[in-house]
């Protein structure tokens, strides 16, 4: 099953999402693989942090290398199909040649974690024809919430079924943002995400944040959703294991 994580408008944080949820997804013994459908500016690779994997999406879509051989194992714990780094690579490979990708993507895992291009373009509409279903991701502004109801839109014009959206760095008023978000977009709210300090650090560590924080507000959350998708029992960290990894690696 392929699921795109789509949102419609770049900086609601999807792609740490995407990556963050494969790590969990796979601590949880699902058979995933994060792939990363941008292929101008893909994030996933630099948001797992190094090792970078040889072969990537363009290297499947334009040098006809098969997509198993593409598929790296990182040191998370996630497999991940990547896009290109670099910037020769920018323009080889036109979203609609995306479309040969249906097939051999069926089989590598039982599900394929789709990270789309934040921006509504064609490289996003390829990546929404490629799926199964859609899980929407969006901020609590009226501008994430207008950017993400059109790629809702698109995904449903292509009879993609769209799962649900997740709310992302929320702050409080939890309640009245789970009604915006059902109003704006007329869907179940599959999950809220906190606003959490704890991610930005891990980027610029270069490490995901369920690895460099695994007991940090978004952390659990993030394994709260994973749980429900993998349809697993989740026991989050008690209070006092929390506070004390604020001190203690554990």
């Amino acid at each position: 099953m392929i699921i795109t994580v789509a949102s419609g408008k770049g900086g609601v944080g999807k792609s740490n999402f995407v990556a963050n949820l494969g790590i969990a997804l796979a601590e949880f013994g699902v058979d995933v693989v994060i792939l990363d459908g941008n292929l101008t500016n893909g994030d996933l690779g630099c948001i797992l942090g190094p090792p970078f994997p040889k072969k990537t999406i363009h290297n499947v879509i334009a040098d006809g290398v098969h997509i198993r051989d593409a598929v790296f194992q990182h040191p998370t714990g996630v497999r991940l199909v990547a896009s290109s780094l670099s910037v020769d690579d920018v323009g080889v490979v036109e979203p609609h040649e995306m479309r040969g990708l249906a097939e051999s993507l069926d089989g590598i895992a039982d599900v394929v974690l789709m990270d789309a291009p934040g921006t509504l373009g064609r490289n996003t509409i390829e990546s929404l024809k490629l799926a199964d279903k859609v899980i929407l991701i969006t901020t609590p502004e009226i501008t994430s919430y207008a950017n993400t109801l059109k790629t809702k839109k698109i995904a449903e014009k292509h009879g993609v079924e769209v799962l649900g959206t997740v709310v992302n760095k929320v702050r409080r008023n939890r309640a009245k943002i789970e009604k915006e978000t059902k109003d704006w977009m007329g869907t179940d709210v599959l999950g809220m995400l906190p606003y959490d300090e704890n991610v930005i650090e891990s980027v610029e560590y270069g490490r995901p944040v369920l690895h460099h924080r695994p007991y940090s507000d978004y952390s659990i959350e993030i394994k709260r959703f994973g749980a429900a998708l993998a349809d697993v029992e989740y026991a989050p960290p008690s209070p006092v294991k929390r506070f004390l990894a604020k001190f203690i690696k554990f």
